[in-house]
This record gives structure tokens, sequence and C-alpha cells, in this order.
């Protein structure tokens, strides 16, 4: 997987590969901008090569992902029916490239940028007035959760009856538990030196991270675990980190040694440093879904997640569930799970039976039921 893939790149990458096994009898186009690869300017093969189905065409454009942007949201031009035929357009990242198709199916993953709107800079009011004209003329519209679905409907006014909730997955073959040796490597690798708690998401505003790390603070010095947290600075919103390091500067030496910072880890090192942990901690304000949550309930590790947006619907009775406007419910979480080893136990078990539950295959599945209704 690419080096720094996101969560909708992760969803976008599963879905595509699957759609042509799931749905043998229909052609699909995968169609990108990638000007870089095909002018040989980077050695980078097509995103799709490894694909064996022969119902996939991968489609590299030539052009300029930036200029075809700012076009985009200036001029709604240049137009995907310039380069393509197609009977359905699957747009798996909210605003879909300029069109005129009537048949246009949409992924809309949170509505973050309206329920936060200082945690997202780069929802312009063009991209905004886009995607609200996207959703209105959609045949079907994709969510990943029913919280979702009911702000779509409650922030957009569309018709139920257009939106479809259809969870995302976890790839079994690669988020699992780690072997002890894979575990320990990463561990030499960013110096954890003994029990740790992980923190696994890009550090931007709503992630709540400046609160996880006060309620981190906040609990008895004996026996505290190790805080990492892992992934990277937000490129969309810098305003992340800016809010974590004065609370990172602020604390007690003894505190601020014990909190391991590593930036962007790959996939499998992402993988050992779940499967090595005492629990996750996800204390997010907002999030359509929670693919880390999953995640670290299919290595086998206790999850600590809020009680609010999609988190308590993804994880089901499998986690310990908090309030995350305020630390000290996030301390008293943290100390319960941390406390207590059958309540780990029971949260291992219950959310390694209910992380089988969400698989790609699934979501691919139900999604090609959506593009089908659709070209009907």
């Amino acid at each position: 997987m690419p080096h720094g893939r996101t969560g909708i790149g992760t969803y976008t990458w599963h879905v595509v590969r699957r759609l042509p096994a799931i749905d043998p009898g229909t052609t699909f186009v995968a169609w990108y901008l990638d000007i870089r690869g095909a002018l040989g300017i980077e050695r980078r093969r097509r995103l799709f090569d490894d694909v064996r189905e022969p119902n996939l065409v991968d489609r590299r454009i030539p052009f300029p992902a930036s200029w075809f942007e700012d076009l985009s949201l200036r001029f709604d031009v240049p137009r995907i029916e310039w380069t393509e035929r197609f009977d359905v357009m699957f747009a798996p990242n909210f605003v879909p490239p300029p069109n005129r198709t009537r048949r246009l199916v949409l992924t809309v993953h949170d509505l973050a940028f309206r329920r936060f709107p200082q945690t997202a800079p780069l929802a312009t009011e063009r991209w905004r007035s886009r995607l609200a004209s996207a959703i209105a003329r959609a045949e079907q519209v994709i969510v990943p959760s029913e919280h979702t679905l009911h702000d779509l409907v409650e922030l957009y006014g569309v018709d139920e009856r257009r939106v479809t909730a259809i969870p995302l997955g976890v790839d079994g073959e690669t988020v699992r538990r780690a072997p002890t040796e894979a575990v320990e490597r990463v561990r030499r690798r960013y110096a954890i030196d003994g029990p740790y708690v992980l923190s696994l998401t890009g550090i931007e505003p709503r992630k709540n991270i400046p609160a996880l790390i006060r309620a981190y603070a906040s609990t008895p010095d004996d026996g505290r675990p190790l805080l990492c947290l892992v992934g990277p600075v937000a490129p969309w919103n810098q305003a992340g980190w800016e809010l974590v390091r004065p609370v990172l500067d602020a604390l007690p030496e003894r505190i601020r040694e014990r909190i391991v910072v590593t930036g962007f880890v790959s996939e499998r090192e992402k993988v050992a440093l779940l499967s090595g942990a005492e629990a996750l901690l996800y204390p997010s304000l907002y999030e359509g879904f929670g693919l880390p949550v999953v995640e670290a309930m299919a290595c086998g590790t206790p999850v600590l997640t809020s009680n609010v947006s999609a988190l308590a619907e993804t994880a089901g009775d499998a986690a310990v569930l908090v309030d995350p406007h305020t630390p000290e419910a996030i301390a008293e979480g943290m100390s319960r799970l941390l406390g207590d080893g059958v309540l780990r136990d029971t949260l291992r078990a219950r959310g390694l039976a209910r992380a089988a539950t969400f698989t790609w295959d699934e979501t691919a599945r139900r999604t090609a039921e959506v593009l089908r209704r659709a070209s009907a």
C-alpha cells in the first residue's frame, strides 16, 4: 500500500480491487490522474496493475492533479465524459470529477466539515457548493454508518431512500495479531521500552489528542504505561500539531519522557504496534466510521473510544465508551480498562468477533448492489 494512504484511500484501494471479482459481468474503469507516472518522471506502475480480473480497466490520465482540481473547482471542466464512456459514475471521495451524468453514485465519508468546520480548512465554499450539488443530483449516496446517514439527511435534506449505509472493512490477511518477533522489532525501532497504550490517528484537531494527553498525564504515576502517538500530522490541517505541541511542552519531564511520537508508520508497523499495545485509545470528537477501532479489534487489542458520532455504532459492546469532551472522563475510562484484566480479556474476545463482521468483500458486494441499482 503506498506511503501515507488515508482512510479514504484505504477504502478506495480495497473496494476498487474487489468490485471486478464481486461483479464479473460488469466492466469497471478505474479513472485517475497521474502525470508523473504516465510520463516516466517517477518510476511507478499503474495503481491497479496487480488486479487480475479482465473486467477492470486501469485508466491513468496524464494530467496534473493540481491543475485539474483548480480547473474543475473554478470552471467545472474538463468533464470526465470527454475521456470516458460509462453507464454509472462512482465517486468514492465526496466530490466527483466534473460530469453531466444523471447516474451518479458518491460516497460521503463523514460530515465533519459541517459539524466541526474549524477542523476542515480545505473544505472551501466552492468545494462545499459542488458537494451539495452532487448530493442533490446523485442517484445514490453511500455512507459508512447509520449515524452518517442521519447526519446527511438532517444537513442536506436527502431522501433516505437514496442513501445506503455500508460499513468499511478490515483486511483479515494483513490486519491481524502480529507475531512476537514483529512486535519486538517495531518496539526497538521506536524505543518503546515497556508496556504501552496507543493512539493511532492523523494529528488533526477533531482527533482530540490534547485531551488524551491531559487524561494520560492525570493518571497515577505508579504503573503508568508509555503513550505512543502514532500517525502523521494531517497535511490539510497543521493546526493539529500546533494544538498538541504546547500540551506536550507543558508536561512535567517525568511524564513527557514517557510519550513516544512516531509520526507516519508503514502498514506492517501499524499492525505490529496495535498487536503489542495494552489498549487503543481513540477518543475522537467526530468520526463517520472509525476504522482504527475495528483494526485494533482485529489485532486482539482492547479499545477505548468515544460515545459520540459513529464510534459507538462501530464499536458496539466491544469497547469502553467515554465522553471525549472531558479529560477526566477519558482518564477514568483508561484507569478502568488498564486496571481490570477480566474486562480487557472480555473486550479482546468481543472485539475479535466484531471485527470479523467487517470485511472489504462485504463492503464491495453491497457497493456493487448500489451501482446496479443506479444503473437501472
